[in-house]
């Protein structure tokens, strides 16, 4: 028998080299193909002029573009060149107070919840901050799980120093406007005092003050809206306790949550004296209190509770009424913004309450934050900071 190679054997794995040849060699053209999509991608995410990260359903990250890098160095301690997100300078534009870690809008998405235009100041001080829209969306795999969150940040703070200034000049000018109107109408009901006026002359008075009457009603309107917006209403700030004035809220609701079967408990702990407006603060929590009222059922109850924290005061209501979903949650605070439960609903309102409340609360410095589950109720709670140097400062 020949000891010579077997040729069919050689042949057979000849080929199958040639086999495995081409399959590296076309798993190799897919892998550089991959890499310049990763890299085309890259580039892409990188151009764009807000910032983006990516995180895993664990709360990891996946991608950070260029953009979001220099955000998170805006919002980075001193001396802290990686800080994780519970650690990075986050405030609600307009208030003094750090944003809490569960409100932050990266921790609010890896929660899996999905919301639009929610506004974060992020900085070295609140002063310095810059104001950011962030926007959270799921990212759902091809096996329809979830597997993570993208959430896109967009420096807002031109368009809000564009529209505080908007406001201010509108302010200003009905403000000049006024007080002529005043004189204007004063001097017209002095004209229509005079007894020897012609029938004709008076008719013609009275058309004139009823005109600048109405035209005064839409400048003092104008202003008291415009002045409510932006936030720099005059406060008048003297010393008082917020424990006082949720006694005094629960008051004046007390009978009417007797009459619709409504158990109105009160868990009030006295509070320090700080400067407040009592008489503003009380119109916001008298607004919390009317809206559990009116969103609890016969037999439910609610509460409204003062505690004193470590660096700050709250203030809480609690309802055991139908509850808001996380969605709704997100624009709970927007002008004229009803749930859609309360729009398909015969209960009566006009989307004012809230955000006049929380324009009263950003006033004076504090915060405002809500949580709920359909069904369950809610509890929208107030927070006020002990930093004696900065209450200084404002009164």
């Amino acid at each position: 028998m020949p000891c010579g190679p077997d040729l069919g054997a050689l042949t057979v794995m000849d080929g199958r080299n040639q086999q495995l040849a081409e399959a590296l060699a076309e798993q190799e053209s897919l892998l550089e193909s991959a890499a310049a999509s990763e890299r085309l991608l890259e580039n892409v995410i990188d151009s764009v002029g807000v910032g983006i990260v990516v995180v895993d359903r664990d709360g990891h990250d996946v991608l950070m573009n260029r953009a979001q890098r220099r955000i998170h160095q805006l919002a980075s301690p001193p001396g802290n060149d990686d800080p994780n997100e519970s650690q990075l300078l986050l405030w609600h534009p307009g208030s003094a107070l750090p944003m809490p870690p569960e409100q932050r809008p990266v921790r609010r998405a890896v929660l899996q919840e999905t919301f639009t235009n929610s506004l974060v100041a992020m900085g070295q001080t609140q002063r310095e901050a810059r104001v950011l829209s962030a926007s959270a969306r799921q990212v759902i795999d091809h096996r329809g799980e979830r597997s993570g969150a993208v959430v896109v940040f967009s420096d807002v703070t031109s368009y809000i120093d564009m529209v505080r200034s908007q406001e201010q000049f509108v302010a200003a000018v009905s403000h000049e406007l006024r007080t002529p109107l005043t004189s204007v109408i004063g001097y017209l009901e002095l004209a229509q005092d005079d007894g020897d006026l012609s029938r004709e002359t008076a008719s013609y008075l009275q058309v004139a003050q009823r005109n600048a009457d109405q035209l005064l009603l839409i400048v003092q309107d104008l202003l008291a809206d415009q002045v409510a917006r932006s936030g720099t209403e005059q406060l008048t700030l003297r010393p008082a306790r917020l424990s006082e004035i949720a006694q005094q809220a629960a008051e004046s609701v007390a009978l009417r949550a007797e009459k619709r079967g409504i158990t109105l408990e009160r868990k009030i702990v006295e509070t320090p004296e700080l400067p407040l407006d009592a008489q503003r603060l009380q119109q916001a929590v008298g607004n919390l209190l009317s809206n559990a009222l009116k969103y609890t059922p016969r037999g439910g109850t609610v509460c409204v509770h003062t505690a004193v924290e470590d660096h700050h005061l709250e203030l809480a209501v609690t309802d055991t009424g139908i509850g808001i979903s996380d969605q709704e949650q997100t624009n709970l605070f927007t002008d004229y913004y009803r749930t859609e439960t309360a729009r398909n609903s015969d209960i009566p309102g006009h989307g004012i309450g809230l955000s006049l409340t929380r324009r009263i609360v950003v006033a004076h410095g504090g915060q405002i934050s809500v949580t709920s589950r359909p069904g369950e109720g809610s509890t929208f709670t107030i927070r006020f900071g002990l930093d004696e140097v900065e209450w200084a400062d404002r009164a």
